[in-house]
């Protein structure tokens, strides 16, 4: 399954939320850890502060006691020492100026006490060094002991840290640092993301300091349980994604696959609609020929108009099957011999048939010597050259279209575009298609790459057509090695060029089929069909009587002439007063001649209203637009009908617009006077 862009971006989103989220998730949970150690750490340093405070009391509690006596005797220090240290993990004794120990606050310190020493360093400052003690030496003004001394046991100090085991704390106290038991725990990968803080404490007025470190590592059950839930929001934020982009895909390919099936269902009606229009028009003037009594050239010319709608129904079938196939990428050329000039002169004499019926002129020109005959896809030649005269002819607005056709042999020719295919052939048949009419916009022009591609800003735009027939004839030139070019001008007219490939015709060469396949089919043209007047005398229906009776007025609004005639004609069979307009302006043109009125005929009585017959693909606007327009204009009382041959159901407008009476093609008379509102005869 190929993946959308969009899906993807969703994909990538929820990857993307998934990382926020995990990283939010993580430091969230390094938050709540330095929280925890936080927690642990003031314990510790809150322990250590007040352990230090109360020995800071003790050593000012001594000082000023020998400040405040005049003479300190062994009894009173020991009495005020004792109830001051014993229970404080300190012990305090005098040293006189030689540096030797006086007094003693607890006897049961005396030997450790004297087997230390003195020292002095070159500062002056004095020190006393005591096995597992630290000890400050604070002077005092006391002649024969100027000196007394407040040593802090190693061992009550440890106990005091060890109460602490699940952070590591370091105290750091003259010159020696005790660890607890937190610091003996074996370092591993969880220290990484331990957590460290140090406190320093100065006392310089006793000449010492103090400095705490506390680290804290979490442990692995914290680590594991973090890592598991980031696994698990990994885990969701994974299957949330993956959700959501099968659901996006899916929507995707549901609106791919409705998209599709809208353009097929558009491709359908728009066949049906193509097909209806001749079709209506072959059956009216089938009709028209059998009921009409006239001379040779009226049936001549009736014939011949008969003969354009049914090879204009040929075209459509033709357009769709190459559609088709260009779509498949299955289109192979076949070479019969042909006579070029001859041929041209036949696609020019076809043209000639009916110029009358277009009021248009197309004009040939050959350029060059033209070879006398040649090996060409005759049928995919026809296709493409007459799609594009019958654009010039339908959608320009000027009198004339050129038809301009040269033979180029390969050395003549530019550029190869595919030189493989090159190799197989001769040369290339330029032939332009020049018309003076309003010109293409770009959007109009995009459907030489776009199949189904039309310019809702053009006023042509409304008009029939499939949107297929620039792309089938790019798509078979280019499949054949050849080209194609648009030039067009708002009101300068459009030039279109294509270059078709042929090969030189030998003595023996008649049929050469570039393919793969072994078995060519059978040729068909799209050349002018030959209707036999018969086959429609024999179908349509037998002359009525003359029509005394008169029904009513009638405006017939169609940009069709042929449509436009065969209703006109088959109203006025029945009895109505036709007038006829093919645009807007023909049509309020119309409206203000005709007023409404009560008519009568033969003493009879016939509708007193207006009935409106409007086509609803126009060339300007559509048929709902232009009775919007009419009513504007004051025009209510009329009695609006939609003419199409589309289905009711395939309009949306027909819904909106219930006050106008819809009529599929072809015209049922009979189902017109169904629907006309009762009440309107007189």
């Amino acid at each position: 399954m190929r993946c959308n862009r969009a899906a993807g971006m969703v994909l990538l989103i929820g990857a993307a939320v998934t990382t926020l989220i995990n990283i939010a998730f993580w430091n969230y949970s390094l938050n709540e850890l330095n929280k925890q150690y936080q927690y642990k750490s003031d314990l510790v340093l809150d322990s250590s502060r007040e352990m230090l405070i109360q020995h800071r009391i003790m050593t000012d509690a001594l000082r000023a006691f020998f400040n405040a006596s005049d003479e300190v005797t062994e009894v009173e220090f020991a009495l005020f020492a004792q109830n001051l240290l014993k229970i404080k993990s300190a012990v305090a004794f005098t040293l006189s100026p030689v540096l030797t120990p006086v007094l003693i606050s607890d006897p049961v310190f005396k030997s450790a006490i004297e087997k230390g020493k003195a020292e002095t360093d070159k500062n002056g400052n004095i020190t006393y060094l005591i096995d597992n003690f630290s000890s400050i030496v604070i002077k005092i003004d006391e002649p024969k002991m100027p000196y007394i001394v407040y040593a802090i046991s190693h061992q009550k100090i440890q106990q005091r840290i060890d109460q602490h085991s699940d952070v590591c704390a370091r105290l750091t106290f003259g010159g020696i640092t005790l660890f607890n038991r937190g610091c003996d725990k074996e370092q591993d990968w969880t220290a990484m993301f331990g957590f460290h803080s140090e406190q320093f404490v100065d006392l310089p007025e006793y000449g010492t300091s103090f400095n705490l470190a506390v680290d804290y590592v979490p442990t692995k059950k914290e680590l594991l349980g973090i890592s598991l839930l980031i696994l698990a929001i990994s885990l969701l934020g994974v299957g949330l994604s993956v959700l959501f982009f099968i659901l996006v895909q899916h929507r995707i390919n549901i609106n791919k696959q409705r998209i599709e099936t809208n353009s097929k269902f558009a491709l359908l009606s728009t066949l049906n609609h193509e097909i209806r229009t001749p079709i209506n028009a072959v059956l009216g003037y089938a009709s028209m020929l059998n009921n009409m009594a006239c001379d040779d050239a009226q049936r001549q010319n009736t014939v011949e108009k008969i003969i354009w709608s049914a090879n204009l129904l040929n075209s459509v079938a033709q357009n769709t099957l190459t559609y088709t196939k260009a779509s498949s990428g299955s289109l192979t050329l076949y070479y019969e011999k042909v006579d070029l000039i001859e041929y041209l002169y036949q696609i020019d004499d076809y043209y000639r048939a009916f110029g009358s019926t277009h009021k248009k002129q197309l004009m040939l020109n050959l350029r060059d010597a033209t070879p006398p005959h040649i090996l060409l896809d005759t049928t995919k030649f026809f296709q493409l050259t007459t799609n594009l005269v019958n654009n010039a002819f339908k959608y320009s607005s000027g009198d004339t279209v050129i038809l301009d056709v040269k033979v180029k042999a390969i050395k003549d020719v530019a550029s190869r575009r595919n030189a493989a295919l090159c190799s197989q052939v001769d040369g290339f048949i330029r032939v332009a298609v020049r018309d003076f009419g309003k010109g293409m916009s770009a959007a109009s022009q995009q459907a030489l790459s776009k199949p189904f591609t039309t310019d809702d800003s053009s006023p042509t735009a409304l008009k029939s057509g499939v949107g297929i027939g620039l792309y089938t004839c790019k798509t078979v030139i280019e499949s054949v090695g050849g080209a194609i070019k648009i030039r067009s001008r708002k009101g300068k007219g459009t030039l279109v060029i294509f270059h078709f490939p042929y090969r030189v015709c030998s003595e023996t060469e008649e049929l050469v089929l570039v393919s793969q396949d072994k078995e060519a089919p059978t040729q068909q043209h799209d050349r002018p069909l030959q209707v036999h007047t018969a086959q429609f005398i024999e179908q349509a229906h037998k002359p009525q009587s003359t029509v005394t009776k008169r029904q009513g007025r009638v405006l017939l609004v169609d940009d069709n002439r042929f449509n436009l005639e065969v209703c006109k004609a088959m109203l006025e069979d029945e009895g109505f007063d036709v007038t006829t307009a093919e645009n807007e302006r023909e049509v309020f043109s119309a409206m203000a001649t005709l007023s409404d009125h009560r008519v009568t005929h033969n003493d009879e009585a016939v509708y007193d209203e207006l009935i409106i017959l409007m086509d609803y693909m126009l060339a300007e606007t559509d048929g709902f637009t232009l009775i919007e327009s009419m009513k504007a204009k004051g025009y209510r009382q009329q009695h609006y009908f939609i003419l199409s041959a589309h289905t009711e159901d395939e309009i949306q407008k027909v819904k909106t617009f219930s006050d106008i009476a819809f009529l599929q093609k072809p015209l049922d008379i009979t189902l017109l006077k169904q629907k006309l509102p009762i009440g309107t005869m007189v």
